[in-house]
């Protein structure tokens, strides 16, 4: 096979994923099959090492998929199948379209500083803590800059292209309710744009050898490649021209080594090379390791800093105000969804992908900023102030990619208690203006909500939260402003609810007489 057709054949393919993992988050019908997204999102490296912790299936086959990928060929899995290092190729395309003067150069390896920051995410994790995971894993921050920054530009298009289509009786598209975005989510996406942008069009590939999780650990299993991309010293001129086009700055033309541990396997110097001077072969294992590419005054500098940030998030975000109460409170504690069984367990499996978000049909679920805490940040919760929990659906768990929402059937669904009901008589329409509403009752699924005789012929609510399984359809329909009457308060371990009585319905009309019109 010729050599030079990699890079076409790398940029095919990682067209496709991108493409379809893009969809996966701007698909405004929900029209992609669930059994598609979990094999799509069962690719991605991190996910799918937490989720075999907690079930196997599509995740336990896709990571022995990319461990042998990797052990083969090395970390082509961040030249592919990665969104966010497509999403980086295109910004280094368009650097070298805008600049024909740009060139890459190699840049010493800093594995010190990159497997530090690995261990501290897994330390994090180990303790409870999620928030470097969330930040940096790279997944989980693509699907994040598509729902917060292009799902609403997408819905926004289907919305309008339906109401051009309804004035011809074309009916295809139909109207799709508008998320609303946080502003502190807003601008923490835009953040990380910027960032992701910056990086890549001044220095190519750096957050993937420098930041990024999964590079850390492709990087140390690429290191037992089979085979691998050598300079042929025979062949090779020292030109420079592989140097220059290398997006992982992993190529040192002088020396004619390439660091394949921080290769990506783009191809890019195989195609440039103007005398065939990179070529495979099997790898050629060292006893040794250079001494001379790990910076320990760098390791020593960001350990400082590091360490003590990271305990004094850790302690601020361990430590919980028993004394808040009240309806503001509950809003400070946010609802995890049903099937992540604890507010913990999601917490310690949920990278924020924001999946769950895009694929929610009622639009419950939504990017928190700090209420799980630092270490939670842009994980979901429930707002139900935006909407309520459908009583028989279980898309979140179907979807999740990571274990942190397990799936769960529509009768378990059923009687999962994530929160309970509150009710504020003062607050209550019928006790402050003496004036009728069911409307918490009468959206209640379970019927924990009920009416009871208040004064003369009004009626007001009543709760019953053995039965409540905290779906905030009460709380959502709710009229009172600017606080609910009834509103639901998290549970942190879910509970099981009892399961709603059956009542039978009076008859409506005496079925043994004439038909009354």
């Amino acid at each position: 096979m010729n050599l030079t057709k990699l890079k076409k054949i790398r940029i095919g393919v990682s067209l496709f994923f991108f493409l379809l993992l893009s969809f996966l988050f701007i698909d405004p019908r929900n029209s992609i099959p669930i059994p598609v997204i979990d094999l799509l999102s069962s690719i991605q490296l991190v996910p799918a090492l937490l989720m075999i912790s907690t079930s196997f299936g599509f995740a336990a086959a896709a990571l022995f998929f990319i461990i042998i990928l990797t052990l083969l060929f090395g970390r082509v899995y961040c030249s592919t199948i990665c969104p966010l290092g497509t999403f980086q190729d295109i910004v280094i395309y368009i650097k070298k379209k805008t600049n024909k003067r740009f060139r890459l150069s190699y840049l010493k390896p800093s594995y010190a500083f990159h497997y530090f920051f690995l261990g501290l995410i897994f330390t994090c994790v180990l303790i409870g803590s999620s928030i470097f995971l969330n930040l940096l894993e790279p997944f989980s921050n693509y699907g994040r800059l598509l729902t917060t920054l292009i799902e609403p530009l997408t819905t926004l298009l289907n919305n309008g292209l339906a109401a051009i289509l309804s004035r011809f009786q074309i009916y295809f598209l139909y109207d799709i309710p508008l998320r609303s975005i946080e502003t502190s989510l807003l601008f923490g996406s835009i953040f990380f744009l910027f960032l992701f942008s910056y990086l890549s069009y001044f220095h190519g590939r750096l957050f993937c050898n420098s930041f990024c999780p999964a590079g850390a650990v492709l990087g140390l299993l690429s290191r037992f490649t089979i085979f691998k991309m050598i300079v042929d010293k025979n062949t090779c001129t020292e030109c420079g021209a592989c140097e220059k086009v290398c997006k992982a700055n992993c190529i040192e033309s002088k020396t004619k080594k390439i660091d394949f541990s921080a290769c990506i396997g783009c191809f890019n110097c195989i195609k440039s090379c103007p005398t065939d001077g990179i070529i495979y072969q099997r790898a050629q294992y060292s006893k040794s390791i250079q001494d001379n590419r790990f910076d320990s005054s760098r390791r020593f500098f960001f350990q400082s800093i590091s360490i003590p940030i990271a305990a004094s998030i850790i302690q601020t975000t361990s430590q919980t105000d028993t004394t808040r109460s009240g309806y503001w409170a509950a809003k400070r504690s946010p609802v995890s969804p049903p099937g992540s069984k604890s507010v913990q367990h999601f917490s310690n499996y949920c990278t924020a992908c924001s999946l769950c978000v895009t694929e929610c049909p009622t639009q419950v679920l939504y990017p928190s900023f700090v209420e799980y805490g630092f270490a939670g940040l842009f994980q979901p919760k429930m707002n139900y102030d935006a909407s309520y929990c459908n009583y028989e659906c279980t898309t979140c768990g179907d979807v999740c990619p990571t274990g942190a929402i397990l799936p769960l059937s529509i009768m378990e669904k059923k009687l999962v208690q994530i929160g309970k009901a509150v009710f504020i008589k003062d607050d209550c329409v019928v006790a402050a203006k003496k004036k009728d509403c069911a409307a918490c009752s009468e959206h209640c699924p379970t019927k924990a909500v009920s009416t009871v005789p208040y004064e003369g012929k009004l009626k007001i609510p009543e709760l019953n939260n053995d039965i409540c399984i905290g779906c905030g359809a009460c709380e959502h329909a709710c009229p009172t402003t600017p606080r609910k009457a009834i509103y639901i308060t998290s549970n942190s371990v879910h509970l099981q609810a009892q399961k709603p009585k059956v009542q039978k319905q009076d008859k409506v009309f005496d079925d043994t007489k004439d038909f009354p019109f």
